[in-house]
């Protein structure tokens, strides 16, 4: 995408967002909501609760420290309605959904938060000016305190939420390994909370890796370059594997599967694989789980007392 094109799209999703939230269909109503061809699709996403299937659009949310951005964070305004048809035309994507009220989206989410079949999956995957799935070129992982400062504080929730579920479901002496670590920053947190835990980073990217290193450099975490495809080939074992890399814009769906595939192994029996990440996680996890023999225990995830949700797979591995 060119940088007038890119413009063009921010102006849109700013505008969008304004008028998102005003938005409300008459209840029990066929309502329709078209994302026309271009950027934006790859927004629309589906919650899954109760046996029902919700559709809704991630739009930019603004704060004043931060001003228009995008996250993985979810909120019941987000929603359109229960689905109930999606067509493909000339348009766009043209999604017809029954209205609801304010209180039956919050309540879908309050809903989604206690049931571990609850689920959000973003069909559309993005694309660059071809129609292609795009994915970051490698200079973008050439760490600066730009990009850090970026990344981490995207990841706060995920760092906040994992750390806590793994002083719950590990043990002390588990080795909790990320993979693709990126800054090191939430490796490193993890090692802060649970002391007793062996904490360990990889990346491939050099740079990432000097980063983390220096950042981190009196962390109990270990850091090391390494590629995370070429780490079941080497023999390398865990208790608890942190997939925060099978994303959109990171690799492609079938890279994605494949990666799951290759990596699983890693896993000690009974062990923990945990996929999220700040983009929308690319692979169908209930598929794949089912082809490896894994067991979903939840989906969703969300900050204690937040009415939001965000994609958070917990998987466990056969004994």
């Amino acid at each position: 995408m060119n940088a007038r094109s890119a413009t063009t799209a921010l102006h849109r999703e700013q505008r969008l967002a304004q008028s998102f939230v005003r938005h409300v269909a008459s209840p029990g109503k066929l309502d329709r909501y078209v994302e026309p061809l271009g950027p934006g699709l790859h927004q629309l996403f589906v919650l899954r609760v109760n046996g029902c299937d919700w559709v809704g659009r991630k739009v930019l949310q603004h704060t004043d420290t931060d001003g228009w951005h995008i996250n993985s964070l979810l909120r019941p305004w987000m929603l359109l309605g229960p689905l109930a048809e999606w067509h493909w035309g000339n348009e766009g994507a043209e999604i017809y959904f029954r209205g609801v009220t304010r209180q039956e989206k919050e309540t879908a989410f309050h809903v989604a938060q206690t049931k571990p079949d609850s689920e959000v999956c973003f069909p559309l995957p993005v694309t660059d000016d071809t129609g292609l799935e795009f994915v970051c070129p490698p200079e973008y992982w050439q760490c600066n305190e730009s990009l850090a400062k970026q990344l981490d504080a995207d990841e706060s929730h995920f760092r906040q939420h994992c750390a806590t579920l793994l002083k719950t479901i590990s043990s002390p002496g588990a080795v909790i390994h990320d993979p693709a670590c990126s800054t090191g920053e939430f490796i490193a947190h993890l090692a802060r909370e649970l002391p007793d835990r062996h904490c360990l980073g990889s990346d491939r990217s050099a740079s990432m890796i000097e980063h983390a290193k220096n950042r981190h450099g009196t962390s109990s975490a270990e850091f090391y370059l390494a590629d995370a495809r070429n780490i079941a080939s080497a023999g390398i074992k865990c208790d608890v594997l942190i997939l925060r890399f099978l994303n959109a814009e990171v690799m492609t769906r079938a890279d994605a599967q494949q990666t799951l595939h290759d990596m699983a192994p890693c896993v000690n029996p009974g062990g923990t694989i945990i996929v999220f990440g700040h983009t929308p996680v690319l692979i169908s996890v209930p598929y794949m789980a089912q082809i490896l023999k894994l067991q979903v225990i939840s989906s969703v995830a969300a900050r204690p007392r937040h009415t939001e949700l965000f994609q958070f797979y917990r998987l466990k591995v056969p004994i």
